[in-house]
């Protein structure tokens, strides 16, 4: 068997994320408990309101810079929108459009440690690289890969980037995940070696019509990248993370003993409700009894973890050694965490009123 194949068949095996590199004795660590830590302070600073004439229609990302500065992505309105680190309104690009500084569907955005923003557009299948001019940002440099769908997903300060594309895939009836896979590319030069790394992602049930929808409480694997160029993986079943470099290396690893709670029966019921008559019976089938550790994972500079847990209180922030440092709620009904810097936390809150931007400090 040769090199490569070997390579693929040890990834292929990643999701289980069984690693034996952490000095954690999980089988005898207590239980992590939300509601048995301290509380995480935190202080609601501002909102960001839409500027004057416009309106915010589906805000997807957030991500700021060395100066602070906010930037938000409004994935349905093409655009870009810029904030002080106070919150007053400082520019916007970005139309709709084929051109070299259109959009027609920001995938991933992110900012790198040299205040680049990296943005990959998945319609028109390009990583673009933005760069500030006088009191815009304009586009320098794209990358497209040719005969793939890959784009940007983490980069660091020398323009190393991983690069992610979804695989050519069929729904088969039954229970089906979207295979992704991620490489090692470089912004000026494509793909940099022959390196895969494979994960699933979306669990879906599907019915002999080959229509879908999600597994109620189904797994699947979290992702973050940080600045310094690492990127993390979970699959969410348990919080075991693995740490990865530019060129998808394994170098570190971080567990921690936090529970899956259990479905209980009033939450069945509604699910099952909630599926309808199409998907209620593979539904009853498939849906675990437990529920995942976390619904989304946010990586802070600092390397902190910030979890959306099923427990309560619903978040939980466990240190880079997988250490628990807190726990809180939003204020806010189905308030969603978009991004964490090193003192604050951005949230997004879409509702019949419009959509809610805020802004917090926060205090470990």
């Amino acid at each position: 068997m040769n090199r490569f194949l070997k390579q693929l068949l040890i990834i292929l095996s990643i999701p289980l994320f069984i690693s034996c590199s952490s000095d954690r004795d999980m089988d005898s660590a207590a239980e992590i408990r939300t509601d048995e830590l301290p509380g995480v302070g935190l202080e609601r600073l501002f909102t960001i309101d839409e500027p004057e004439g416009q309106f915010f229609e589906y805000i997807t990302a957030i991500d700021t810079d060395s100066e602070g500065r906010i930037f938000l992505v409004d994935q349905r309105a093409h655009r870009i929108y810029v904030y002080g680190r106070d919150g007053q309104f400082l520019t916007a690009f970005g139309q709709e459009g084929a051109g070299p500084a259109d959009f027609r569907a920001i995938l991933r955005f992110m900012i790198d440690e040299n205040d680049r923003l990296i943005i990959f557009d998945m319609f028109n299948n390009r990583t673009a690289v933005y760069e500030e001019s006088g009191d815009t940002w304009v586009p320098e440099s794209f990358m497209t890969i040719e005969g793939s769908r890959f784009g940007a997903e983490a980069v660091d300060a020398a323009g190393n980037v991983i690069v992610r594309q979804s695989k050519n895939q069929m729904p088969e009836p039954g229970v089906y995940w979207y295979i992704h896979e991620l490489a090692p590319a470089h912004l000026d030069s494509g793909l940099t070696g022959d390196k895969r790394l494979e994960f699933r992602e979306m669990n879906n049930l599907v019915t002999d019509e080959l229509t879908m929808r999600r597994i109620p409480f189904g797994r699947t694997t979290l992702l973050a990248a940080g600045k310094d160029g690492r990127y993390y993986m979970a699959w969410n079943d348990s919080f075991n993370v693995e740490v990865y470099d530019m060129s998808l290396n394994l170098v570190d690893s971080v567990r921690a003993p936090v529970p899956n709670q259990p479905v209980t029966q009033e939450e069945r019921s509604a699910a099952l409700e909630a599926a309808g008559p199409q998907f209620r019976s593979l539904a009853s089938t498939h849906m675990p009894e437990t529920k995942p550790v976390a619904a989304s994972m946010k990586v802070d500079p600092a390397g902190n973890f910030w979890l959306h847990t099923y427990d309560t209180p619903e978040y939980l922030v466990l240190d880079n050694e997988g250490n628990p440092l807190g726990s809180f709620d939003l204020p806010g009904e189905d308030e969603e965490i978009l991004h964490v810097s090193s003192d604050r936390m951005y949230t997004v809150r879409t509702g019949e009123e419009g959509t809610k931007i805020t802004v917090y400090e926060f205090c470990l």
